[in-house]
């Protein structure tokens, strides 16, 4: 394959990479890749994508249907990718999958084959670069190229001493899950582009800290670092573990193209959701619509290419539970946490909503997914990125779910 400064590369570009490279304190041949820099050229035809690496490594290259991506998987890394459409690609991020892991995940305008993938050495001035080159393509064209993602190494998240049952530990179990992680960051702030992963994982830290402080409980968090954790072992791990309560974190966020700047403005505030198979209105629908694409954005297959097996256990879940009157402990856990925080927190002007979202499907388990504000409104977005507001919030929020614990678990059964 060609270098890529037969494309013209310039030398001043060539030593911003390398400054970056220094900047970062990452030197060339670093122990650990790093991708300072990816950069997409081309058309609708042919789009070429390159992504900079601190030094060579191993990669793996496939593709996925439903939507059309290309997905890259290299060694663990820190990553950084543009988000710009150009040519076939729609969009890309990138973000740590798995331990000794990271992922690349392209979305392309329309079906694309790789026509060639290489790495390429560190020459004339450039580091490593990984280059990818697509070609337009027929659908059938690029179903005949696509495999299925490898295997999730799941199972690290559980890994946990307040998971054994047979500690002989009888507190009450709470799961804490801050929402996205690794290759999917969630929504970005308005004006900051801070990524949702990093507030949730923040706000929770606190959260986790704050219960186990009372001595109470046992606690156990879905993800302690910036990896990607899916929505079906997120669900799981509570429900396997047998978990009194499941508490999803997250930040919403509206799409400022299509509903305008000013429509955005005029939603804010914190929402807290319950499971139904029917959404409560619009909003919550699409919020789940979103919410559930999480795996998707992690270059993990569709829903709907799940094995019948799975979505059967996903379907089965919800009937059982709500059959078994989770719901009804869901929204109790859900007015009561509203009614306990509405004086320390701004809520949306509709704050309990219900939506058919997987996260919240762990069976048996009472479970809520808390948007704690709107990542697309200004104020709520300075209020989200606060560090002080967030160890507050979750401060109050640890409070009125020890509460809940102590004058409900009577009244309510877990």
């Amino acid at each position: 394959m060609g270098s890529v400064r037969g494309r013209g590369k310039s030398v001043a570009f060539r030593r911003a990479v390398l400054l970056v490279l220094l900047a970062a304190g990452s030197p060339v041949q670093a122990a650990s890749p790093i991708t300072v820099k990816a950069e997409i050229g081309g058309d609708g035809d042919h789009t070429r994508y390159v992504a900079f690496l601190s030094k060579q490594t191993d990669y793996r290259i496939f593709s996925i249907s439903d939507p059309y991506r290309i997905v890259v998987d290299l060694p663990d890394a820190e990553i950084q990718v543009p988000a710009a459409a150009r040519g076939l690609v729609l969009s890309s991020r990138s973000g740590r999958l798995a331990a000794g892991k990271s992922r690349i995940v392209i979305d392309l305008a329309g079906p694309a084959v790789v026509e060639k993938s290489g790495m390429q050495p560190p020459e004339n001035g450039l580091p490593a670069r990984l280059v990818i080159e697509l070609a337009k393509s027929t659908h059938k064209e690029f179903l005949a190229q696509s495999m299925a993602p490898p295997p999730l190494e799941s199972g690290k998240p559980v890994q946990n001493a307040a998971l054994k049952k047979d500690s002989g530990d009888k507190r009450p179990l709470i799961v804490i899950d801050p929402g996205h992680g690794g290759v999917d960051a969630g929504a970005h702030g308005h004006s900051t582009n801070t990524p949702e992963k990093d507030l949730t994982l923040d706000f929770c830290r606190v959260l986790v800290a704050k219960l186990e402080e009372s001595g109470k409980y046992r606690i156990v968090a879905t993800r302690t670092t910036d990896e990607f954790v899916s929505l079906d072992d997120r669900a799981r791990i509570a429900s396997e573990a047998t978990a009194d309560l499941l508490i999803s974190i997250h930040a919403d966020s509206l799409d400022v193209k299509k509903i305008g700047e000013k429509n955005v403005q005029d939603v804010r505030g914190g929402t807290i959701y319950t499971l139904s198979e029917t959404a409560s209105d619009e909003q919550a629908k699409l919020l789940a619509q979103d919410e559930n694409k999480a795996d998707l954005k992690a270059g993990i297959g569709s829903e709907a290419a799940l094995p019948a097996g799975v979505k059967a256990e996903i379907s089965s879940i919800l009937g059982e539970l709500e059959n078994r009157g989770k719901k009804n402990r869901s929204l109790g856990l859900a007015n009561f946490l509203i009614a306990q925080m509405k004086d320390k927190m701004k809520f949306n002007l509709r704050p309990q909503r219900a939506a058919n979202l997987r996260v919240l499907k762990a069976a048996g388990v009472p479970a809520v997914l808390v948007e704690l504000g709107y990542l697309s409104h200004n104020e709520d977005e300075k209020l989200l990125t606060s560090p002080e507001w967030r160890a507050k919030t979750a401060g109050a929020l640890a409070a009125a779910v020890s509460e809940f614990m102590s004058e409900r678990i009577a009244r309510i059964p877990l």
